[in-house]
């Protein structure tokens, strides 16, 4: 089942995040409620083998109560 995620940061290497983040100095957007915060490992295939899904793993989760 799909939820509503944010990719915070994705890469294979090592990469300077400065320039990614200058971009988003200053973003904005219309107001959303965020009830839970989880932080999800992707396990990319290493197999080689055509059509292969990468495996989402929660490591952590933490609640929030919109207190702010």
């Amino acid at each position: 089942r799909y939820r509503a995620h944010l990719t915070v940061a994705r890469s294979r290497e090592a990469v300077d995040a400065g320039p990614f983040l200058a971009v988003l100095d200053g973003f904005t957007s219309r107001t959303w409620t965020v009830e839970e915060l989880a932080l999800v490992r992707s396990n990319l295939p290493t197999s080689g083998v055509p059509g292969e899904q990468p495996r989402y793993e929660v490591v952590g989760r933490w609640a929030l109560d919109g207190a702010g």
